[in-house]
């Protein structure tokens, strides 16, 4: 690039392209300054990635005081901050992940089959209980908003409705504490300070690792009638105890918004270590179940005791995007007449029949069942097992929901009343389970 040309770069939070000048002397903007030595160029001050987040770069020769500002920086000494509090208790090995290409076609097929009976004798259908506040009623109908922002809306609007039903938001005899795990830019508790009864006693406290920008509270906070505190640090690390002000309240409702993954986990123990005050309840808003980790996942005993071992557990996480990223049918002359055929009555029976011809195989002689070259049909492995893209999609829901109900079985254990409901529609978002707890004590 030469001096005095602009340089083009995508900045996702704007969701445009920026340019930047290239100054005199140098061959590259600010941005991509970080390139001249990659492509052996040479400068004076040479740039460098950050070793804490390489999305961005420094100077070598400031390395040092970069480090000790750098945003990306672990803070320590935080009151509320204890390393690796809400892991799961003991040093658990971690099992190999084992993708669904390295299964032969029997053991996928057994896997498929293990996993719909075990559902079935403990999920089974998942109620469809879509809610509404009246307190976002008007913003709802507001003209204007595009199907992304209405989405999010109607999903704020049936957690708080959940709370409503569950009586967790009347705070005018007894003050709460509303902690939202996995925050993001804060919308949920925006809704959430209009939507209690009593703001004057009401803690609201943001928990999210990453800096957000254009944060709902940024606003919130000269409102003096709100106490609102956000909390930059990872839930792991998360020690309910040392929250500000916490010791004013007489209970603690937990809530989240599509919680990736293994999040989902480490809020479930910070929230179950919390004796003083009690915790009253929580909505949280599932999702992203491939994300799951071993060390952190809270249903380890249900799925031991549906039959499954600890090195099933990366196969059932990757059995979940199955419900979210599926792809598309590949047909072939063949398996096109079966695939036409009643989901219910065909498809199932044909798994349960070709795992029980099936001869043995071993994970190496899986590769032999993969089609050769010389076919000349447009297929692949699941048209050639009648594995349907709609199959194939219940097939994740029923991994994603395992793994849900083993978070109800451990929750209670800790003295939880808990379900999972459908509190939004398939239509607005294919991650539409939330978990609904209430404590009723041991």
């Amino acid at each position: 690039m030469e001096p005095g040309k602009t340089c083009s770069f995508y900045v996702k939070r704007k969701k445009r392209y920026c340019k930047m000048l290239v100054r005199a002397g140098q061959s590259y903007c600010g941005q991509h300054l970080v390139e001249e030595h990659v492509n052996g160029e040479t400068n004076q001050l040479k740039r460098i990635p950050c070793p804490l987040d390489p999305k961005h770069s420094c100077f070598e020769h400031r390395l040092e005081q970069h480090l000790a500002i750098c945003n990306a920086r672990e803070k320590t000494g935080l009151s509320y901050m204890s390393r690796n509090i809400n892991l799961r208790p003991g040093d658990q090995e971690e099992p190999p992940k084992t993708s669904l290409s390295s299964l032969s076609d029997q053991q996928l097929l057994s896997f498929i089959t293990r996993v719909e009976a075990a559902h079935r004798e403990n999920v089974g259908t998942i109620e469809e209980s879509i809610l509404s506040h009246h307190i976002m009623k008007k913003e709802m109908t507001r003209p204007g908003y595009g199907p992304s922002v209405v989405r999010h809306l109607s999903q704020n609007s049936s957690i708080l409705g959940h709370l409503e039903n569950s009586a967790l938001l009347n705070t005018s005899i007894t003050p709460t504490c509303f902690i939202e795990f996995g925050a993001g830019r804060g919308q949920l508790t925006n809704w959430l300070t209009e939507a209690v009864s009593d703001t004057s006693k009401s803690l609201f406290v943001l928990v999210d690792k990453g800096a957000q920008r254009y944060k709902f509270d940024a606003k919130l906070k000269y409102n003096s009638k709100l106490l609102i505190h956000r909390l930059r640090v990872d839930i792991q690390h998360l020690k309910m105890e040392g929250i500000p002000g916490l010791d004013t309240c007489d209970r603690i409702v937990g809530v989240g918004k599509h919680l990736c993954g293994g999040a989902t986990d480490l809020a479930l123990h910070c929230l179950s270590r919390c004796s003083r005050p009690v915790v009253a309840g929580l909505v949280l808003a599932l999702c992203c179940h491939h994300r799951c980790t071993w060390n952190t996942y809270s249903g380890f005993t249900f799925l031991q005791d549906s039959g499954f071992c600890p090195s099933e557990f990366y196969t059932l996480t990757a059995l979940t995007s199955w419900a979210t990223c599926n792809s598309m049918d590949i047909p072939s002359k063949e398996s096109l007449p079966d695939m036409l055929e009643n989901y219910e009555k065909s498809e199932k029976m044909q798994i349960e029949e070709q795992v029980s011809k099936m001869p043995a195989l071993t994970s190496q002689e899986g590769s032999q069942h993969l089609p050769s070259e010389d076919n000349h049909l447009m297929e692949n492995r699941y048209t050639r097992l009648n594995l349907s893209a709609h199959y194939r999609e219940e097939v994740g829901r029923k991994a994603k929901q395992l793994l849900d109900y083993g978070r109800v079985k451990y929750l209670q254990q800790q003295g939880f009343q808990c379900r999972l409901v459908q509190y939004v529609s398939k239509e607005k978002t294919l991650e539409n389970i939330a978990l609904v707890a209430n404590f009723i004590g041991s």
